[in-house]
């Protein structure tokens, strides 16, 4: 059966080909109120489909949002990609969503590939910067893009071009070990020499400075994946640690994870491992993801408002363009705004997490 055309809908409803056209497509100039129902049952009855170019040309826009996240596996990236699709959709908008395993090349090829659909905005979900010279192929993509007249949004690590939601790592990271340190924990292992992750090197040298402030070294620094078989490979180098460990420990070995997946799988290999969480080991992360609330024993971390977060990206991705004379560059003033606040001037919105000190590092909980 040959497909419905937009000018049989337009003869059917008895209009101009560019009258059914300006009623279908989404453009400004819409006919009356009688004459647009009059083509949209016309649309209905020969069941037409309206043609998204043909669409992104009358609006002038092409209604998609490109999202790229490191793995869609992660609770953390789901969370995120889960509001941002909510609240785009309600915008009648679509997303575009790619994931990229943290290769530089997969991000690149991502970006070309999404920049290639004409979405009118890319947000990027993560650190987007891998300390080596291809970081010049992804500024100058989304450099191009944004001279284009496209939006860009980052969450993590500032990309150089539009707006960035940036988690104060550092600081959340320090509050985080100074609350186990008041609650009673005084032996420590940590996460890092994770490359190309600046965020996670942030959350780990906060913890580790405030460990320091109270006097303390980690008695273990593991490298291990920032990812839930990461954690596995973190809780196999425990076990063996605990092996080695002088006899007669009264505290337990606190795990800090700068990552919840990280902490979760973890978490859930010591169980396996027969390791007793968090009577001989306790495990802390970071992020704040859902999963955490309904692991078992509950998982300590820093909570992001990672809904909010993505409430404030879709926020700016749907901002219309400020009027001809109107001032939208960057202002350092206005980096301190909180999430929700939306500056229109500002480049980057810094936030903070709150402790959730939880089951999986309490010391009355041991047996």
């Amino acid at each position: 059966m040959p497909a419905v055309r937009l000018s049989d809908v337009a003869q059917d409803a008895g209009v101009s080909l560019a009258t059914a056209s300006r009623v279908l497509n989404g453009s400004s100039r819409v006919p009356g109120k009688a004459v647009a129902e009059k083509v949209r049952a016309a649309a209905d009855r020969l069941g037409y489909v309206p043609n998204a170019q043909a669409q992104a040309l009358a609006r002038s826009r092409s209604g998609l949002i490109g999202l790229v996240v490191h793995d869609i596996a992660d609770p953390y990236f789901a969370t995120i990609a889960r509001e941002v699709q909510q609240q785009v959709f309600a915008s009648q908008s679509q997303v575009l969503l790619t994931q990229t395993d943290r290769e530089i090349d997969t991000e690149v090829r991502a970006l070309r590939s999404l920049i290639a659909q004409q979405v009118d905005a890319l947000v990027l979900v993560g650190s987007h910067r891998y300390g080596n010279d291809s970081d010049a192929a992804i500024s100058t993509l989304l450099e191009g893009f944004v001279r284009n007249g496209g939006k860009v949004v980052g969450m993590g690590q500032a990309v150089g071009v539009g707006r960035t939601i940036v988690p104060d790592n550092a600081a959340a990271a320090h509050e985080l070990a100074t609350s186990l340190v008041v609650e009673g924990h005084r032996r420590f292992a940590v996460v890092q020499g994770i490359s190309g992750i600046p965020s996670a090197a942030d959350r780990t040298g906060g913890f580790i400075a405030a460990l320091t402030e109270a006097g303390i070294e980690p008695e273990l620094s593991v490298e291990a994946g920032l990812t839930r078989e990461g954690g596995y490979e973190l809780a196999a180098v425990i076990e063996d640690h605990l092996v080695s460990a002088p006899a007669g420990e009264d505290l337990p070995l606190c795990v800090f994870a700068p990552a919840d997946v990280m902490a979760l799988g973890a978490l859930g290999e010591l169980r396996r491992r027969g390791i007793d969480v968090p009577g001989r080991v306790a495990v802390a992360g970071f992020g704040g993801v859902p999963d955490g609330e309904d692991a078992a024993p509950t998982l300590t971390t820093i909570a992001l408002p990672l809904h909010e977060m993505a409430r404030q990206a879709v926020e700016w991705v749907l901002e219309r363009p400020a009027a001809e004379g109107e001032d939208d560059t960057a202002d350092a003033d206005d980096s301190t705004a909180e999430v929700g606040e939306a500056p229109s001037t500002a480049t980057e919105v810094h936030v903070r997490g709150d402790v959730h000190l939880r089951e999986s590092t309490a010391l009355t909980a041991r047996s």
